[in-house]
């Protein structure tokens, strides 16, 4: 038995028991997991028995979600757009069996961190427990890894472990971004990612119809500038829009901020078309790799006579662009949009609740 001096309650003791029992079953599973798969695909019941389990497991989250109060209609938003990036993120993994990491990790995630915040709710030093959760998931699923490389009919894929994090970066941010906010924060960082990763996806998957089938990489836009272009000039504004649509309530005049965007966009296009005479490749690179610092630079003219120290916003623009570029090739567009906005949305919940801290301060009365 191990002793209940080692839990704060009753509850976290019965989460990480939940806990135990689930990685055990995932364990468990690993030898016959790749055959179960195969008598299911030979049926033609693998895709239904993931949309069967998947059904479950959303049925269990809205269920617990509504029995704790009715939601509103920011609550609903948050919800459809948590949907949304599940939905975006199961498109982009190819097989059913890879798609059950993101429910498997996930539900252990969400056992973690429940636990973690039942500790430090009764006094024990628990630091970062969303990010501590993150990197438990991650750990597990190393270990999982481990064993399947010992395993006859198995492997060790570096890719499993990625999903494996990545549902517990996803289920975090979703519980972070749903909960009630006392302060900007999680919520606005939340729809700001959205915003960035839906709009860059659609918007090179919409904006490149000049070529057949869109743009897949940025390494072949220079053979089909005009559909490469596109794609990039309506991803951006699109993305623009949505921030817009985040950003509004809590600045003045913040339809400059579409401005940006088609400012960012035409200076692209000038630098695309202008050197494209002279060099196709050099004018891509250099068009491309523009547009982060460009597009910064013009957000940073609209917020910085609201927003002290907005000039971060120019730096944070340029690092989450050229950080995301390679994963965009490599992963997915969305992929490039949510690093942009992961890194820009991160800076702007600092500028502006440093922003709100300032103008409590000034108020009199206080």
């Amino acid at each position: 038995m191990i002793p209940m001096s080692l839990f704060t309650s009753d509850r976290e003791r019965r989460l990480w028991l939940w806990t135990l029992v689930v990685m055990v079953a995932i364990y468990s599973s690993l030898g016959f997991a790749p055959m179960l798969a195969e008598e299911l695909r030979e049926r033609n019941l693998l895709r239904v028995s993931f949309a069967v389990l998947l059904l479950l497991v959303v049925g269990v989250i809205v269920w617990q979600w509504v029995k704790r109060g009715r939601p509103g209609w920011r609550e609903i938003g948050v919800a459809l757009g948590i949907a949304l990036a599940y939905l975006m993120t199961f498109a982009r993994i190819g097989s059913p069996e890879e798609r059950t990491h993101l429910i498997e990790y996930g539900v252990v995630a969400a056992l973690i961190h429940q636990a973690l915040l039942e500790r430090a709710r009764h006094g024990r030093r628990v630091p970062k427990p969303a990010a501590l959760t993150v990197a438990l998931t991650a750990l597990l699923g190393v270990l999982d890894e481990s064993i399947q490389a010992m395993l006859p009919n198995r492997a060790f894929d570096v890719r499993d472990i990625g999903f494996n994090a990545l549902a517990g970066f996803m289920v975090i941010a979703a519980r972070l971004a749903i909960a009630p906010q006392r302060r900007l924060g999680w919520r606005f960082w939340f729809l700001w990612l959205m915003g960035g990763a839906v709009g860059f996806e659609l918007g090179m998957q919409w904006g490149s119809f000049g070529e057949p089938g869109g743009i897949t990489t940025f390494e072949s836009s220079p053979t089909v500038i005009w559909a490469g272009f596109l794609g990039v000039a309506v991803a951006g504004i699109l993305v623009g829009v949505l921030q817009w649509l985040v950003l509004r309530r809590h600045v003045a005049r913040a339809g400059r901020w579409l401005l940006a965007s088609f400012g960012a966009a035409a200076v692209v296009g000038v630098v695309i078309f202008g050197v494209s005479g002279v060099d196709a490749d050099l004018a891509w690179l250099l068009g491309l790799g523009l547009f982060g610092p460009t597009v910064g630079v013009l957000q940073w003219l609209v917020l910085r006579r609201q927003v002290a120290r907005a000039g971060w916003l120019v730096l944070a623009s340029t690092v989450g662009w050229v950080g995301g570029m390679p994963l965009g090739d490599a992963v997915a567009w969305f992929a490039l949009g949510g690093t942009y906005a992961t890194v820009t949305g991160a800076t702007l919940v600092w500028l502006l609740r440093q922003e709100i801290d300032r103008s409590f301060r000034a108020e009199p009365n206080r």
